[in-house]
């Protein structure tokens, strides 16, 4: 089984990726391991179809700086695999084209309402030899709260660090795969970090494409 996705930089990812050219790419790390990875994102609608499960939105998320590997999808407002379904969400790990694990959030319904907004939060984590990928503190109107272990997937791995993820993955690779006139912006809010001597950091929009966190 594979997927193709293509490339979407549109308004929003724009506006994040402004001013990065001929300036200094900014190391938001030292040389600490780096073990968790959070983005944060906000999807804004303009007028949805419901009965035509419009717009559709398609994230990707990668613990290095490509997708050639494992990475993660997480697709909202329709379910991609194994058959295609109308409505709600799914996490997705891929390695490579090959699909490796799928979960269902428990929200099956479509985005309903205008001028409708999503949020939610994207982890990478190490835990314990495994590399976890969740969705969390999700919200909107259509589908109240979701995220947390419905929104989960994970493998074991030979990562010890994710010094080498890169937003530039996320905001090139993600996209609004169908009706993307129904949907007013896609934005990257936040991108928080956590180092193993346990510091926080935080870097909020609009974050330069070249960001990385110090290999």
């Amino acid at each position: 089984m594979s997927r193709r996705l293509k490339p979407l930089f549109w308004a929003a990812s724009a506006a994040l990726c402004a001013g990065t050219v001929g300036v200094a790419v900014p190391v938001l790390a030292e040389s600490s391991r780096v073990i968790s990875v959070e983005e944060h994102w906000e999807l804004k609608l303009g007028q949805p179809d419901a009965e035509r499960s419009a717009p559709q939105t398609t994230m990707v998320m990668s613990p290095v700086g490509d997708v050639a590997g494992v990475h993660f999808l997480f697709t909202l407002n329709h379910q991609a695999v194994p058959n295609y379904q109308a409505g709600g969400m799914q996490v997705q790990l891929w390695d490579g084209d090959e699909l490796s694990q799928e979960k269902v959030g428990q929200h099956s319904g479509p985005l309903q309402n205008s001028d409708e907004n999503v949020h939610w939060v994207q982890r990478i984590s190490l835990e314990n030899g495994n590399l976890k990928f969740q969705v969390s503190d999700g919200e909107s109107e259509s589908w109240g709260e979701f995220g947390g272990d419905e929104l989960t997937v994970s493998l074991p791995t030979a990562l010890t660090a994710l010094n080498t993820y890169r937003p530039a993955v996320s905001l090139s690779e993600s996209q609004v795969s169908y009706a993307e006139n129904r949907v007013t912006s896609l934005t990257l809010t936040k991108l928080v970090w956590v180092t193993e001597d346990g510091q926080v950091h935080e870097q909020n929009a609009p974050i330069p494409i070249d960001t990385t966190l110090g290999d």
